[in-house]
């Protein structure tokens, strides 16, 4: 029910005209984000970039309108006459996995992950994750400090517990913090790798005045 919401909200922008869709959907993992931007792109809609900073399991992207629009989305729908209705999706397996790939489309969707991987780690954008991690870390450290004063026998073992607790907790995060980092350079080299190979320029030049992806 979830995707065919995001689906029918979408197909009332693309019956309207709207120059822009913007996705937010809380339960969207990146790889289904991918496939819907593919079903979009269908229809007369591409992928144009994060437009805002996510909440922690959440993001919403930009579906740009396409010159070709009108067309893509008349002979889309002709041929998925029921898609609306909950049936199949273009370049979709049908049934409940609705937004996993055929292999026929299955390079064009890692293509659009390929996109939204390389924004998704931008340094804009991971500063802005980065800040509501450290506002996170402050209210754990705080919390910590207040329950341990109600439980604590003295001060030495009030200061030890805060230092052990928060301690082990900044160590993991601090693990975790590298770890991040090795992974995502990985996952950016295979990213840009994919879109060279497909010759795609990602992030696209943009006209003067324009906005950027990531806002």
């Amino acid at each position: 029910m979830a995707v065919q919401r995001e689906f029918d909200s979408f197909l009332r922008s693309a019956r309207d005209g709207s120059a822009t869709h913007l996705l937010r959907s809380p339960w969207i993992s990146r790889r289904k984000l991918a496939s819907f931007a593919y079903v979009a792109e269908q229809y007369g809609y591409r992928y144009d970039g994060i437009v805002s900073p996510p909440a922690a399991s959440a993001v919403t992207v930009a579906l740009r309108r396409l010159p070709d629009a009108a067309v893509r989305a008349d002979r889309t729908a002709r041929a998925h006459p029921d898609a609306h209705r909950g049936g199949t999706l273009p370049g979709m397996r049908p049934g409940r996995r609705r937004l996993v790939p055929l292999p026929e489309a299955g390079p064009e969707v890692e293509l659009v992950f390929a996109r939204f991987l390389l924004d998704a780690t931008d340094a804009a954008y991971v500063r802005k994750r980065r800040r509501h991690v450290v506002v996170t870390m402050t209210v754990w450290i705080v919390l910590v400090a207040v329950v341990a004063a109600f439980y604590a026998d003295s001060v030495r073992t009030y200061l030890e517990a805060v230092l052990v607790i928060d301690g082990s907790v900044a160590a993991i995060l601090a693990g975790a913090y590298v770890l991040g980092k090795v992974t995502t350079r990985r996952s950016r080299e295979r990213a840009s790798r994919l879109l060279a190979e497909a010759g795609v320029v990602w992030p696209p030049d943009r006209p003067p005045g324009r906005r950027g992806r990531i806002r």
